[in-house]
């Protein structure tokens, strides 16, 4: 190996063991008394893992790894993109899109966009008189680089410019995701740790700028070998928060078809005892592959809140 190739090599070990060894200690670090803004950073991305409850950290292969664990793209092996819409609670329009290079350089390049438009709002003056309208709106741009330090042990980062809008005041932030993965294929099993948000406010709507809402992830993925179902696990912690998990299955009915399940306990948080809470946090959806694309669908409830409808087309290109 020539000296350039070892240098490139030390580099890539010793970030690998950089975030193995900050994973466990940055939800501490973390805490902070300030404000959490930029909550939009918070919203599940693509139906297919929407539809698995966001248990989605230790599933590679997939576009939307661009915003779930950036260590995922890796193995992604051509060229592939990913466009998603969710129509959420109060009409607030969300969306995004994600793109994938693979073999660029040493690893894959990746890049990301999350949209959220909350619409038009009334505008009055100080007495209540109707001045005009105005709007909100939140962007997160991201840019991704996944290598292969090593033999089935993925990792990723990304850095990501946030910008959220009220009328004539903006607040801006920048940020960092970190992930790692590693699979054993003899057992079609994944472990994965990530941290996400990492950052801080660069301007402030007036004068006080806000938290972003950072959260450290582990989990679990396994491809049952005698059953056509793969199986997510996720647990997480947001700033201030206690810790949640996350679980949610693929069947693969056919090669072309594909039924989703899943649920996230925050759901619970939700709870306002109505009857429809029962089913807060619970997921479904379905996705099919039509030659190099695969439509998907998921349904989320947040019980009496409401519920949520995502659609996804993502293909190879």
């Amino acid at each position: 190996m020539s000296k350039s190739g070892c240098e490139i090599g030390m580099k890539a070990t010793l970030t690998i063991l950089l975030i193995l060894m900050l994973v466990p200690v940055l939800p501490l670090l973390a805490d902070s008394p300030g404000t959490i803004g930029f909550q939009f950073l918070r919203t599940q991305v693509g139906a297919r893992p929407s539809a698995m409850g966001g248990a989605f950290l230790a599933i590679p292969g997939d576009v939307h790894n661009v915003f779930y664990n950036p260590a995922g793209i890796m193995a992604i092996k051509e060229r592939s993109a990913a466009f998603s819409y969710l129509n959420d609670l109060l009409d607030f329009a969300t969306g995004s899109v994600g793109f994938v290079q693979p073999k660029l350089g040493p690893g894959t390049l990746g890049a990301g966009i999350l949209y959220k438009d909350y619409g038009e709002f009334v505008k009055t003056d100080i007495t209540g008189e109707e001045i005009g309208t105005f709007g909100a709106n939140s962007i997160a741009l991201s840019a991704v680089y996944a290598i292969e330090p090593y033999p089935n042990l993925h990792a990723g980062a990304s850095a990501k410019y946030i910008r959220a809008a009220i009328d004539n005041y903006s607040a801006d932030a920048v940020a960092m995701d970190a992930g790692v993965m590693f699979t054993i294929p003899s057992q079609m099993l994944t472990f994965a740790a990530g941290v996400f948000n990492l950052g801080s406010a660069t301007s402030a709507f007036i004068t006080t700028k806000d938290d972003l809402p950072f959260n450290f992830r582990a989990g679990v993925s396994k491809r049952l070998a005698h059953l056509p179902l793969l199986i997510g696990f996720n647990v997480y912690k947001y700033s201030e928060e206690i810790w949640h998990g996350a679980v949610g299955g693929e069947f693969t009915l056919t090669d072309y078809l594909f039924l989703r399940l899943g649920y996230d306990n925050r759901g619970r948080d939700l709870d306002v005892g109505s009857t429809n809470d029962h089913f807060a946090g619970a997921a479904v959806g379905m996705g099919l592959l039509w030659r190099e694309l695969q439509f998907d669908y998921a349904f989320t409830s947040y019980g009496e809140m409401g519920s949520l409808n995502r659609f996804s087309i993502s293909g190879r290109f």
